[in-house]
């Protein structure tokens, strides 16, 4: 939780990368050059976070479980 909390928006993905190790894409889509990823990261006990970067940049974060 306390990496969750850390993080900000317009973080680019490398530094949330090197807090949290890489996550899974769950989608990119690419309309007039801009670039919208999500990633989502789940632990073993099934707590999880789900981030979204816009052209490298985190603009949204959500977490479920996290302690």
């Amino acid at each position: 939780m306390d990496d969750f909390r850390s993080l900000s928006s317009g973080e680019p993905y490398s530094s949330v990368v090197a807090l949290v190790a890489s996550g899974t894409e769950m989608s990119r889509v690419v309309s007039d050059g801009d670039a919208t990823v999500a990633y989502s990261w789940t632990n073993p006990d099934g707590s999880n976070m789900n981030v979204i970067f816009q052209n490298n940049r985190l603009v949204s974060k959500a977490q479920a479980g996290l302690k």
